[in-house]
């Protein structure tokens, strides 16, 4: 037994995005406030934005941190009171969105920021556009936004059915300005998506097809992408591997590898697709080991078992120049016994199909 539900509308396409006007007409919104990466800013993407939206754009916000914090999200609070916004358009890779959805939330139930990594809440929010111009969070097709808790060295991420965008604008175009290095972090974290999915508790038949299909694309198309850099087929088949692996986790939760990832990334500023894609290799086999489905969800991607995946994803790391060993990350070893018990501790390491513990876990990392 089983549920699926997906209230995100998609738009996707090249060339989708130069008709923003057109599409977003039918949502009847009078008044925008635009959440947009500096990256976008420097492309002078907000001008083909405001020729085609006019006066209903009331503000732009932009400088939002890679690891988005309370303040960032407060800031765009700020300026959707002053303009009582009725939308918001969120432009960017996944921090500019996760920043956004938390800020939709904050705004329309009038939680306190100081107590938003407590709030449990996240049934409704303002409506939210989303457009991703990388290939890698899915964060416009999930309910989730994650943000980075300075304080106590952590990512938090907040969950619920009002996180979910109103609507998904998915141009590959936009990605064909990634630098390589994003393009790199943010296609080995579809990878990372499609196959903590499949690693899940929570997966289901439907979950399972959505993540295979996901993850037999990326793994087909994101070395074109990142050699290839305006290759639009190899783009585009990584913006619909990553949106289709979003709206796999977006039912089954992420399990292991991202549970891993958040103090890699708190503490030691690893990129977040990188961290999750440093012990991801090692997870898909350890629960493959326990449950045979992942050997044959192998072989649909096309390997012949979980081994021989796990291979090429590290041959795919080495080959996007990602670290696969806690020394590429100029991490001493001393580290590895905390990283280790605070994954452990992360909630959705409770969604993996393992639950080694922590000798366990030191073992079969301790060839990293």
């Amino acid at each position: 037994m089983f549920s699926f539900q997906h209230p995100v509308q998609i738009h996707f396409g090249q060339g989708v995005f130069s008709e923003l006007n057109n599409t977003l007409s039918s949502y009847d919104f009078s008044s925008y406030v635009i959440v947009m990466s500096n990256s976008q800013i420097k492309n002078g993407l907000h001008r083909l934005v405001e020729s085609q939206l006019g006066e209903k754009i009331k503000d732009v916000v932009t400088n939002i941190e890679p690891n988005p914090t309370l303040d960032n999200v407060q800031r765009i609070v700020n300026v959707m009171e002053q303009h009582e916004a009725d939308c918001v358009i969120a432009i960017g890779g996944g921090s500019t969105m996760d920043a956004a959805k938390a800020a939709c939330a904050v705004y329309l139930q009038s939680i306190d920021i100081n107590h938003l990594l407590e709030h449990e809440d996240f049934s409704h929010a303002l409506p939210l556009i989303a457009i991703p111009t990388t290939s890698g969070s899915a964060s416009e097709v999930t309910p989730v936004s994650v943000l980075n808790d300075k304080s106590n060295g952590l990512k938090v991420p907040l969950t619920g059915p009002g996180l979910y965008p109103t609507a998904a604008i998915v141009d590959p175009e936009l990605t064909l300005t990634c630098p390589p290095g994003i393009t790199a972090t943010s296609g080995i974290d579809v990878l990372c998506h499609a196959l903590d999915c499949l690693g899940s508790v929570n997966k289901n038949p439907v979950s399972d097809a959505i993540a295979i299909s996901a993850a037999k694309l990326a793994f087909e198309n994101l070395e074109h992408a990142y050699h290839e850099p305006m290759n639009i087929e190899a783009r585009e088949n990584m913006a619909l591997a990553s949106m289709m692996a979003g709206m796999a986790f977006s039912q089954t939760g992420t399990s292991a590898a991202h549970a891993f990832s958040y103090y890699l990334t708190s503490n030691y500023d690893v990129p977040h697709g990188e961290a999750c894609a440093f012990t991801m290799d090692a997870w898909y086999v350890v629960n493959a080991n326990l449950d045979s489905r992942l050997d044959e969800h192998a072989k649909m991607i096309g390997f012949s078992d979980a081994e021989a995946l796990s291979e090429r994803f590290n041959n795919i790391k080495k080959e996007l120049g990602l670290a696969l060993t806690f020394d590429d990350l100029d991490i001493d070893r001393s580290d590895v016994e905390t990283i280790v018990g605070r994954g452990l501790e992360a909630q959705n390491m409770k969604n993996n199909i393992a639950q080694p513990d922590k000798e366990e876990v030191l073992q079969f990392l301790s060839v990293k």
